[in-house]
């Protein structure tokens, strides 16, 4: 009940399922000799402070693949960053142990719209909003308590067509839908204020599924970042998702120190 209180049902759905995919990522990983522990329990919820409409307290969940940080004020969600969902594998294929059904795909919009944009991107466009013709092994400060203070690359959103345009806020909207409609409406709010001529789309690695690929994007107020390059615990290749969304302003509501 309290997971499911702190994010939407998309949200509350993805995050049963990152859980649910221990089970089959641990029965993986012992058919290839793996000792990992992996188990849909091993989750953990912490409190720091009173919770009360009052007071400042917050609350964490974590566990593998899984990390949700909210922080309260006077019963008001004052940060939900950073959040970090993730997937091994990224498509649950036929065979594979577990409770989770075959074919179930947990983010699958976070990669198959980013696909879809890079595939309506003209050569010119992929000239600036590509960085690297390979991805990164993760994504950038992975296990910082504040998010990488590196300025926007890419391409603008003004640089795009009205139908990437489009597909863009979609992919922005995918991350924001996993929180509760008044913070999601919130957060994209702090956007429009920002100015969407101030957001940014990079890309790296392959533009097809099954060789490693990245994106971020990037605006005054907010950092997505998603990276494909591991294998799963089967052992294909480009299929076990991290993804988060992090706040360049600070995350945990603690201003970010820049140089």
């Amino acid at each position: 009940a309290l997971l499911r209180s702190v994010l939407s049902q998309t949200g509350y759905d993805k995050a049963v399922k990152v859980m649910a995919l221990e089970e089959t990522i641990g029965q993986l990983e012992k058919v290839r000799g793996g000792t990992a522990i992996r188990d849909p329990d091993r989750y953990y919820f912490t409190l720091f402070g009173e919770p009360s409409e009052v007071g400042r307290w917050g609350l964490s969940i974590e566990g593998h693949h899984l990390s949700l940080n909210l922080l309260v004020d006077s019963g008001r969600v004052i940060a939900a960053t950073p959040m970090f969902f993730a997937a091994n594998p990224n498509v649950v294929l036929e065979g594979m142990p577990g409770r989770v059904g075959q074919g179930t795909r947990v983010l699958a919009d976070e990669e198959l719209l980013a696909f879809q944009l890079m595939e309506s991107l003209s050569a010119e466009q992929r000239k600036v909003a590509v960085l690297d013709a390979k991805a990164p092994r993760d994504i950038r400060g992975a296990g910082q308590p504040q998010p990488p203070a590196y300025a926007p690359e890419g391409l603008s959103l003004t640089g795009m067509n009205e139908t990437q345009q489009k597909l863009l806020k979609q992919l922005i909207a995918t991350y924001l839908g996993n929180l509760p409609s008044d913070l999601a409406a919130a957060r994209l709010n702090a956007i429009d204020e920002a100015g969407w001529d101030k957001v940014y789309f990079a890309w790296a690695g392959a533009d097809r599924p099954g060789i490693g690929h990245y994106y971020r994007i990037q605006g005054p107020t907010f950092l997505i970042e998603f990276v494909n390059t591991q294998s799963d615990a089967a052992g294909n290749p480009a299929c076990h998702i991290h993804s988060v969304l992090r706040d360049p302003r600070g995350d945990f509501d603690i201003p970010a120190k820049r140089d």
